[in-house]
């Protein structure tokens, strides 16, 4: 690793990621701004991830990867690898990437143009597209470069904004105390609600990452737990946001994760939690007709209820 300090740090969590991280590595060591570092943490990996992340490291002309820095830990999860990697950083800026998303060649130049043209701007995030196994492109660009609408679309459920898009003054990471480990694996959520909270932003409505969706992600096989600590998120922040973020905005965030938990419960045959959740999402948004549709269901005979709930994944 050369001496010089980089203004950029990249965290690259790693887990088991051998089957797309090669490619992830490639859209690094393609961008048009160099002067970074790379730090990828192994979170106890059990697959040869970590060496491969190394082979490529050492025979790579880009000198972002020629600047690796290779953490290996105990399996503690992402959100724990990502402080892990914050607190190695040595750039004024760090850069979040997961092992399966991909940049464009201009990411990093971009948002460092933004940031150092907009004073007092602690962050940026872009727009980016989201992609499937089976060739679906979805574009998100909901973001805004407006603090308060950023702060609205975030708490609301609106926006959704991938770790892979963000560029984060190191200072501001610190200062919000990085990843909460118990909010894992919706710490991500608390992690960007903190920062709106507190900083200004820039954003770029340009696609900037490519955002993979596939059926090996941790989100995939943690909905349940997804919900529930959402509603924690929501719980913690809603305070904050009061008089910035209106009420009907956190109470219809509320619903929807209440009527989540309660398709949830419902996919594991739990009808009576089930119901309970359908009427806390009532309690927040009496007018909602699928709210409403889903806790008359509950009372139906089993055949036909089965047949009038949608499966989980279907369009909601």
């Amino acid at each position: 690793m050369g001496t010089a300090t980089p203004l950029i740090s990249i965290v690259l969590p790693l887990y088991n990621g051998r089957r797309y991280v090669a490619e992830t590595l490639a859209s690094i060591a393609a961008q048009s701004e160099q002067s970074a570092e790379l730090i990828v943490v192994d979170d106890g990996s059990t697959d040869d991830s970590a060496a491969l992340v190394e082979e490529i490291c050492r025979g790579a002309r880009a000198p972002i990867l020629q600047r690796l820095s290779l953490i290996r830990q105990e399996n503690q999860g992402v959100a724990a690898a990502r402080n892990a990697g914050i607190a190695r950083a040595r750039g004024t800026w760090i850069a979040f990437v997961d092992q399966d998303d991909l940049w464009s060649a201009h990411k990093l130049a971009t948002q460092l143009r933004a940031l150092e043209s907009t004073p007092g701007a602690q962050w940026h995030y872009s727009a980016f597209v989201r992609f499937y196994e089976d060739g679906r492109e979805v574009v998100q660009n909901k973001g805004s470069a407006d603090r308060l609408v950023t702060w609205r679309r975030l708490l609301g459920g609106e926006l959704f904004i991938p770790p892979a898009t963000a560029m984060v003054a190191r200072a501001a990471c610190e200062a919000i105390g990085g990843f909460d480990v118990t909010l894992s694996p919706t710490d991500d959520w608390d992690f960007f609600l903190k920062l709106v909270a507190q900083y200004d932003v820039c954003y770029s409505p340009e696609c900037l990452v490519r955002f993979r969706s596939h059926p090996y992600s941790a989100g995939k096989r943690q909905r349940q737990r997804i919900f529930t600590l959402q509603r924690e998120v929501l719980a913690r922040h809603a305070p904050v946001a009061a008089g910035h973020v209106p009420e009907k905005v956190i109470r219809r965030r509320r619903a929807n994760i209440a009527w989540h938990l309660g398709r949830e419960a419902m996919a594991e045959g739990q009808v009576r939690v089930a119901r309970t959740w359908y009427r806390r999402a009532l309690a927040d948004c009496p007018w909602r007709v699928k709210c409403w549709r889903s806790y008359v269901v509950t009372w139906l005979p089993g055949p036909l209820r089965r047949l009038l709930t949608p499966p989980l994944g279907a369009p909601s």
